[in-house]
């Protein structure tokens, strides 16, 4: 298999959508479909329906790892996707599997957050092809964030993006939350993953996040656990639900794990189209035809 130069250690390929992806051989994507055949699928076919409803959209990509999510989104179109990652070691692979998926996917090399907090961040890696920021309180690597609207101000052809994806093992909160002023106007299919574990206060700053996007004017949202399998949907009126599956969560955490997380897709109501047909995609694919509600 070729290799770019700047690609050291022991690699792999694997195909995501229509790309065979070069990955480093920790990477654990692989193992987690053959084992759970939903994982890390859904936003493939999320893709495909804004594709139809909007032509001519752009994606972001935040916490773009190694390519795979840009992979998923260009499943079935060429979709024009910003991958956002600052991990030094993902890059040569993003770099490489951008190149295989097509010209219509550029990378800008940052990390997302919110830039005003001044924090200082350092990098912590795990052996399964994941890495997150965690405070520096000694300030020692320097590593900072930018708020998604000053990137956004910079990055032209991606200002007003129909889908944005957003996985950061621990900051998508953070970024949700400071940047309701955008995510008002802009409106884009939000897909996120809400994992309240990563950071301290985590499951109350999970809750803001989607109060958050409550006040950004998202009313529809579908729900998936970690495994990628369709759980339920919710609406703008349905905050106690939503308390309760944190509830579900923390019992998990606290009592023997089943599921760690869930990926969310959010809709503004003027997609509510997508959602009703992303819920029934979803449903249809078990009972034959959507049930009646």
């Amino acid at each position: 298999m070729p290799v770019a130069e700047d690609i050291t250690g022991a690699v792999k390929e694997y195909v995501v959508g229509r790309t065979k992806l070069l990955l480093p051989a920790d990477h654990a994507i692989d193992h987690y479909q053959a084992r759970w055949k939903r994982y890390d699928r859904a936003l493939g076919e999320i893709a495909r329906l804004v594709k139809g409803k909007y032509p001519d959209f752009r994606a972001i990509d935040i916490g773009a790892n190694v390519g795979d999510s840009a992979a998923l989104i260009s499943t079935y179109h060429d979709v024009p996707t910003l991958c956002i990652e600052g991990t030094e070691t993902f890059l040569p692979f993003l770099r490489e599997n951008a190149r295989r998926i097509g010209s219509h996917v550029a990378i800008e090399v940052a990390f997302v957050g919110d830039g005003a907090a001044g924090d200082a961040y350092a990098l912590q890696s795990n052996d399964v092809g994941t890495a997150k920021l965690v405070v520096d309180p000694d300030r020692a690597t320097g590593i900072q964030v930018k708020r998604l609207d000053a990137l956004l101000a910079g990055a032209a052809d991606f200002a007003q993006p129909r889908l944005i994806k957003i996985d950061t093992d621990g900051f998508d909160f953070q970024i949700i939350t400071t940047s309701v002023a955008l995510l008002s106007e802009l409106k884009p299919v939000l897909f996120y993953e809400y994992a309240p574990f990563e950071r301290p206060n985590g499951v109350v700053d999970g809750i803001k996040s989607y109060q958050a996007l409550l006040q950004a004017g998202y009313r529809h949202f579908i729900i998936y656990d970690n495994f990628g399998n369709y759980l339920l949907h919710l609406t703008g009126e349905s905050m106690a639900q939503f308390v309760d599956l944190n509830g579900f969560l923390c019992s998990n955490q606290v009592n023997g794990v089943a599921v760690y997380y869930f990926d969310i897709c959010a809709f503004g109501p003027e997609d509510f189209d997508l959602f009703n047909a992303l819920r029934s995609a979803e449903l249809s694919s078990f009972f034959g035809t959507t049930p009646g509600i």
